[in-house]
């Protein structure tokens, strides 16, 4: 299944996705040393999000988010990609500062449609979301 999509940040990446229907803010949300969402009572408190394609409504964030955002791509514990509904400002800004692949505004409600453990292939560039995996 393939899902068109708006670029955020250019670049391509696949893997395993996981899902979360709510904001996320790398500041706060993600430990940038093991890539785990550390926030406590989180939904996802504990997942490891390196190397997979994260899915979620929106960014959530603060003026910090695009050096942590960045800290985690340097330590190698970033999501491969991003998927999200609608990015705003700080969220956009914090994954083209760290080369993160993000796509938002998709024609289709991707947090419903796609679950953790589905593979997906992203292509920012293009605006091309595909679903493998299901």
């Amino acid at each position: 299944m393939e899902i068109k999509a708006h670029m955020v940040s250019a670049g391509k990446a696949e893997g395993k996705a996981v899902v979360y229907n709510g904001p996320f803010a790398f500041l706060g949300d993600l430990d940038p040393v093991t890539g785990s969402i550390c926030m406590p009572r989180h939904t996802l408190e504990g997942v490891n999000v390196v190397n997979t394609i994260f899915v979620f409504t929106t960014g959530k964030g603060s003026s910090g988010c695009d050096f942590a955002a960045w800290n985690a791509k340097k330590n190698g514990k970033a999501p491969a990609a991003i998927i999200c509904l609608e990015s705003e400002p700080v969220l956009s800004g914090a994954v083209i500062a760290s080369e993160i692949p993000a796509v938002d505004r998709p024609d289709a409600n991707v947090v419903e449609i796609i679950k953790t453990g589905d593979y997906v292939k992203v292509d920012a560039t293009s605006g091309l979301i595909e679903i493998l995996e299901k």
